[in-house]
């Protein structure tokens, strides 16, 4: 009988994390989360190792002979950009990323992951109604500066023989949290609506297509580099707003909520809220990956059953 792998997650306790955990241990893999604090065993974790990313503390106990890391934690970047939070989310995605590459460069090279596996996101793409591939060049701004500073001590795990995929996140759809989680009291309450022109493009996936696609990705060897982790069919902010609305049996007919509005309320981070994010999947699907949920309309169906 074959021994079980291990598999070490990095926010593990988010909402992508504690999915994708669950899936790990599902799939038969013993699962290790490496967390800043001390914490409990939740489901599907095995052990739960703390560290300290921002000042590049891990043991390298944790990741020695692991069959993969899932490196999924950062600061949410959905909030006011000050100067504190700017530094926090980017020192969180490209500190973290650091330390776990330096970490496997102080294992003998038969003792280091086979696989590493990080997030990443759909804000590194200018804003555009344009189908945007994993070719697309980086766009202006600080969010992509900061995607693509992650991405690149990301790619630094090839070079120590690790397989390494980067896995770009559009909208994650859960009904646990995330952006539904924000809309939901706002839309269940009938005011819900579209944001600015509402004409802006909006790539999404549901959290389960997400969580299959990361799994699907440490077990097929030939998956390697960037793939877009969104939807095959990506849809305008209108479309998206009108479809929760209807998910959750509830009128939408308030007009959008105006661009100055949001600009005064969240500063320069209303810039993502506003972008067009217009991203293609077809890369992962010639890959050989198969979307469960590719069509909003279910999807939002399945999270919100009658």
């Amino acid at each position: 009988m074959m021994e079980k792998q291990w598999v070490v997650v990095t926010g593990g306790t988010g909402l992508v994390g504690r999915t994708v955990c669950k899936q790990l241990k599902h799939r038969g893999y013993h699962v290790r989360v490496l967390s800043r604090h001390q914490a409990p065993l939740s489901e599907g974790v095995d052990e739960v190792v703390q560290w300290d990313p921002m000042n590049q503390v891990l043991p390298a106990q944790a990741l020695r002979h692991v069959h993969a890391v899932v490196h999924l934690a950062g600061a949410p970047i959905a909030q006011r950009w000050t100067a504190k939070s700017r530094h926090e989310i980017l020192n969180s995605r490209t500190k973290s990323t650091q330390t776990l590459t330096h970490t496997m460069a102080s294992l003998p090279l038969d003792e280091r992951p086979r696989v590493f596996l990080c997030a990443s996101a759909v804000g590194i793409y200018p804003s555009t109604s344009e189908l945007l591939d994993e070719t697309a060049p980086v766009g202006p701004g600080f969010a992509a500066e900061v995607v693509q500073a992650w991405e690149a001590e990301a790619i630094e795990a090839e070079a120590l023989g690790c397989r390494t995929v980067r896995i770009r996140i559009g909208l994650v759809l859960s009904a646990e949290g995330g952006i539904l989680g924000s809309l939901k009291p706002l839309f269940s309450l009938g005011l819900g609506s579209a944001i600015g022109s509402g004409n802006q493009w909006q790539s999404w996936i549901h959290i389960e297509d997400l969580s299959r696609m990361m799994l699907w990705s440490l077990r097929s060897d030939e998956v390697q580099g960037v793939y877009n982790g969104v939807s095959s069919n990506p849809v305008t902010n209108r479309t998206f707003s009108k479809e929760l609305a209807h998910a959750l049996h509830r009128p939408f007919f308030l007009p959008a909520v105006p661009s100055w509005v949001l600009k005064w309320v969240f500063g320069e981070m209303s810039s993502v809220l506003l972008a067009s994010n217009r991203v293609t999947s077809a890369k992962v699907e010639e890959a050989g990956f198969e979307f469960q949920h590719p069509n909003l309309e279910e999807a939002m169906a399945n999270l919100y059953p009658r």
